[in-house]
């Protein structure tokens, strides 16, 4: 029987996530295949840090078992398949009294929802939550027959909670946790930093640091139940670091979870559209039809053509290095950007360039009789200041751009959950190999 939950939390408090291991802590059913994190679309203004939400298949499960959590020193297994389904009150009863407890009640935009079904949903309602602000009442319409449900307060988590269900695991990565409720504490950046480069040794892991801009990024900001978190494409792998963290640094926590995610595979973005729609991402060509421009604090943009359309590019101060790319593009360059839609400004998460125009300069010719340079006078006319010999036509140089063709990201520390970094291009197959990554622009 699937279980999806979603908003729990508040902007700076609490984790969603806790709910699930709350769950698979009271071990009162067997756990099928993982549970599920799943990110929605990033650009709506309704959600807490990284709009997240959950899943997980509970029962009487069978066939083989593998490690998806450890709770007080105690490996949590999870099953193959699913054998026998729990009575579905019963389950809504056990989950709504966890999430009552653990949910945040001073922040009175937390509006809890649990969904129940024993099926699947449709795959076009996980797209929709990516890209669209869907209402309460059209995930109502759409439950009805199909699943039960609770909703706290307003009761806005259920739409989170259905889109979780319509994941269609097409593209699939992995997240560890690590906990200890309510939260830690304080950690010292500097610590934060030799751990963050555990991960960073594995090649099947992303986003764990930044080591430019001395950002751990394994660790939340705020303060949460979560410790850290490692992101990966080999679940076998994360246990290994997590083990290895365990064993250097005395954390002292108390449970961690590994989640199988949509995190770092682009499903948000939609390739070449007819119509750009607010609130959408997308990966559109185009010509750069304008020269950079810098506003106060250090935004950058500059202006693309994508089918008769004017398209603002924007590199805001957080993607930091990132900003010097743009101000490398001229005029006639051919791009791909890659970004979330609003208001005719895309912003960039990473950008491809198929192709620079050519950049030209003129000088004064040299005189040819007394082999020094001429002096222009005006209107195509160059004279020698020694032998006053006229000529009419400046010597024309190419000059070299400071960016070649290839694909550009914006650094860790600016990157979205659901943003592909470049590490795993090759293994999703995306991108074309004729061109190279680039971490940033340097």
């Amino acid at each position: 029987m699937h279980v999806a939950v979603d908003d729990t939390d508040s902007i700076d408090e609490m984790c969603t996530t806790y709910i699930i291991s709350e769950i698979m802590s009271r071990k009162k059913y067997d756990i099928i295949g993982n549970p599920e994190l799943v990110r929605l679309n990033p650009n709506i203004s309704y959600k807490t840090r990284g709009n997240g939400a959950l899943n997980i298949n509970l029962g009487r499960g069978s066939g083989k078992k593998k490690i998806t959590g450890m709770i007080n020193n105690e490996y949590i297994y999870s099953y193959e398949r699913l054998d026998e389904e729990p009575d579905e009150d019963d389950l809504m009863d056990f989950v709504y009294s966890i999430v009552n407890d653990y949910s945040v009640k001073t922040d009175i935009k937390t509006s809890p929802g649990i969904v129940i079904s024993k099926d699947r949903f449709d795959e076009n309602l996980y797209y929709k939550a990516l890209e669209e602000d869907i209402s309460i009442e059209f995930i109502e319409n759409y439950l009805k027959d199909r699943a039960i449900y609770k909703k706290i307060n307003t009761g806005h988590g259920i739409i989170g909670s259905v889109a979780s269900l319509a994941w269609n695991r097409k593209k699939i990565t992995y997240e560890l946790l690590d906990y200890k409720y309510p939260n830690y504490g304080y950690i010292d950046k500097n610590t934060k930093m030799k751990i963050a480069e555990i991960p960073e040794k594995y090649n099947t892991t992303f986003n764990n640091i930044d080591r430019n801009n001395n950002y751990p990024a394994i660790f939340p900001k705020q303060k949460t139940p979560v410790i850290f978190g490692i992101r990966g494409i080999n679940d076998v792998d994360l246990i290994k670091i997590y083990d290895e963290i365990k064993n250097s640094y005395n954390l002292n926590d108390r449970r961690c979870v590994i989640y199988e995610t949509n995190q770092g595979t682009d499903d948000h973005i939609i390739n070449d559209p007819e119509f750009l729609s607010d609130l959408g991402s997308y990966a559109i060509t185009g010509i750069i039809s304008s020269h950079p421009y810098v506003i106060r604090g250090g935004h950058r943009f500059i202006n693309m053509e994508y089918k008769n359309i004017n398209v603002k590019l924007s590199a805001f101060e957080p993607t930091k290095e990132f900003r010097k790319l743009i101000d490398s593009l001229l005029p006639g360059d051919i791009v791909r950007a890659y970004g979330s839609y609003i208001d005719g400004t895309l912003k960039l998460e990473k950008l491809m360039v198929s192709s620079v125009s050519r950049l030209f300069r003129k000088e004064p010719p040299i005189c040819g009789s007394c082999h020094v340079k001429t002096r222009s006078k005006g209107n195509m006319d160059y004279r020698c200041p020694v032998c006053k010999k006229r000529y009419k036509n400046p010597n024309i140089y190419e000059v070299g751009r400071d960016v070649k063709p290839g694909y550009y990201e914006v650094p860790v520390i600016a990157r979205r959950h659901l943003s592909m970094p470049v590490k795993l291009s090759n293994y999703f197959g995306e991108f074309n190999d004729m061109y190279k990554w680039d971490s940033g622009y340097r």
